[in-house]
């Protein structure tokens, strides 16, 4: 029989152990020192019997062949032409253009038929004992030493498009921008929706267990924190940081949105233009904007309640619907906007003082008010 070394697993160190990941199968194997002799020697078909040939020793040569049996049991070492062959064959191919670890992420957070899946009931009992020993990392920020700008109101007024389908079907992509400033009333109003907590109890919202704290925001013993857009388990990782280009009565430079309060946090960082569309993937057009909303995601904030890694797909959802809801509210205002996600991260985490082992870039909204053109 002829065996390779499997194209969809993967080794690691983990915990002093060489660990062998079969991410299609969810298995994990620890591997007994110098197997990995064994893997390097079926990195191309060969007979099984063929590892025999690693010792003249015949004792050792009998070892090196069980080792070599066991793994192929396993499908570490997958038999050719055989059902697991044909199955990574497929995945290979499908997955080609983005690479082995992309298919990796996706394959070993893929849940099949028999998943355990836990009820909220069971979840709430847990997360409500686990509050008193390690509570949840807090739902919003303020960063210290920073300059506050204290945001307006939102202004009703704003808003020029108020009908739902209207908004809908208006909603555009638009790259071009006009030279007039974003008016900061705007850019405030915006904020608020997109990224404030409401402060309105109704319907199945106020069932047992769920309270306001005395400014009014809509909480639990978790602090699960209600907004405009969904969030995967209330959880809401997503920070909004403003980079302010051409706002009226705003310095330019990158500010944090403490959506608490409703105010900004100046950062005391700035880029010229054309470092900042260097930061946006040479997308010129982005020199020209009036601001960039830029989106990050606090892991800790869905780890906390999610162990699974499978959670991580939802950290992009979150940024999708907030995005979405950035989207429509410029619409509303009449402004241009667009997304990008084709980022340089690392010169948006100096800007934005991110560490990317605890807090993830994942995109931006474009935003200025429109041509005259």
């Amino acid at each position: 029989m002829n065996v390779r070394l499997s194209a969809c697993g993967a080794l690691m160190w983990d915990a002093g152990k060489l660990v062998w990941d079969d991410y299609l199968g969810h298995r994990q194997f620890a591997l007994a020192e110098g197997v990995e002799r064994v893997l390097r020697w079926f990195t191309v078909f060969r007979e099984l019997d063929s590892v025999r040939e690693m010792s003249d020793d015949p004792d050792e040569a009998a070892g090196w062949h069980k080792i070599a049996t066991v793994l192929a049991e396993n499908d570490i070492l997958i038999a050719e032409d055989g059902p697991r062959h044909r199955r990574e064959q497929a995945v290979e191919q499908a997955w080609r253009p983005w690479g082995p670890l992309a298919r990796a992420y996706h394959f070993s957070t893929r849940s099949d038929a028999g998943t355990a899946m836990r009820t909220a009931e069971q979840d709430n009992e847990e997360l409500e004992a686990k509050v008193v020993t390690d509570p949840p990392p807090p739902a919003f920020w303020s960063l210290p030493g920073t300059t506050r700008v204290a945001l307006p109101d939102a202004d009703p007024g704003v808003w020029r498009h108020r009908d739902l389908i209207d908004v809908l079907h208006r909603r555009r992509t638009r790259r071009y921008f006009g030279t007039a400033a974003l008016p900061l009333e705007t850019v405030a109003a915006l904020l608020k929706t997109a990224a404030g907590p409401l402060r309105r109890v109704d319907g199945p919202l106020t069932q047992e267990g769920v309270t306001l704290d005395p400014g009014g925001v809509l909480t639990d013993s978790w602090q699960r924190v209600f907004k405009t857009s969904p969030s995967g388990g209330a959880r809401h990782p997503t920070e909004i940081y403003l980079y302010a280009r051409n706002v009226e009565g705003l310095a330019p430079g990158a500010y944090h949105y403490a959506a608490a309060g409703h105010t900004l946090e100046f950062l005391g960082r700035r880029l010229d233009d054309e470092r900042l569309v260097a930061a946006v993937g040479d997308q010129d057009w982005v020199g020209r904007a009036g601001a960039l909303i830029v989106y990050t995601s606090v892991i800790a904030r869905n780890q906390w309640k999610y162990s699974f890694p499978r959670v991580y797909r939802s950290l992009m959802m979150d940024v999708g619907h907030l995005s979405q809801t950035v989207y429509l509210l410029a619409t509303a205002a009449g402004l241009h906007i667009t997304f990008t996600a084709a980022l340089r991260d690392q010169i948006l985490e100096e800007l934005l003082g991110c560490d990317p082992a605890v807090q993830l870039v994942l995109g931006t909204s474009v935003i200025g008010t429109p041509s005259t053109g």
